[in-house]
């Protein structure tokens, strides 16, 4: 007999909560070892935490879909039906949205009020800017392509994919939760109601925007500097 409901929720509350404090550890040893120089334990971290992160964007997902007063069965049912993890992300939007404002079925971009439609664009767009990359390289990266990634015919090297895992650093792994943390946020709020989503909205994508910012406005080499000088400094007051 299938679980009710009530009891995935709380499957999926306990997922997401053992993934997070996983997360938040892997985040702490990566920046121990950068600090201490160790570059073969760092890389290893960083490719470990870069993989929980889609595992977390992954529970985030699901424990959403299973909401208290959020997504009905059916509606869960034509949101998983979607395909791919980032086509049930925007079907949960879309759902969110058609549910929030009363759309069953029309086109949402025609139908929408100005201020609704212009956040359901920035939210799709974040959706398929900045969420896709983390899913496809938590995927690559659990099928063991760390260092030379493929494409999805497995046939050849995949050229982005590489560019994506390697371009990734402690620094924007961390940006890239809080930036995940908020969209989920907006679209809990979207999907359970009660006035939260008007009322949140231009607090949390102000959030959300400030975290994805932060990502090329500070300077990684500057940052890294900072914490192995921090470092230092702590093993000599030891020393003393």
């Amino acid at each position: 007999m299938p679980a009710t409901p009530e009891n995935l929720y709380k499957a999926h509350v306990k997922n997401l909560r053992a993934v997070d404090t996983a997360l938040e550890r892997m985040l702490r040893e990566l920046n121990g070892s950068l600090a201490r120089c160790d570059d073969t334990t760092s890389d290893a971290l960083l490719k470990t935490t870069m993989l929980l992160l889609g595992a977390w964007a992954e529970d985030r997902l699901r424990k959403m879909l299973f909401e208290p007063n959020g997504f009905s069965p059916a509606d869960r049912l034509q949101i998983t039906s979607a395909g791919s993890q980032i086509e049930i992300w925007k079907a949960a939007l879309e759902r969110g949205f058609r549910k929030r404002y009363q759309i069953p079925s029309a086109n949402l971009s025609q139908m929408l009020p100005f201020t609704p439609r212009a956040r359901y664009a920035a939210l799709l767009s974040i959706i398929n800017d900045d969420l896709r990359p983390i899913v496809e390289v938590r995927n690559k990266l659990a099928h063991g392509q760390w260092v030379r990634p493929l494409n999805s015919e497995n046939d050849d090297y995949s050229p982005t994919h590489t560019q994506q895992i390697n371009g990734e650093n402690a620094h924007s792994v961390k940006c890239k939760h809080r930036l995940l943390e908020y969209l989920s946020q907006i679209i809990h709020d979207l999907a359970v109601g009660v006035g939260a989503f008007e009322r949140d909205f231009d607090e949390h994508y102000l959030n959300l925007e400030h975290a994805k910012r932060e990502i090329t406005s500070r300077s990684y080499p500057q940052w890294l500097e900072a914490m192995r000088a921090k470092y230092q400094r702590g093993r000599l007051r030891r020393a003393l």
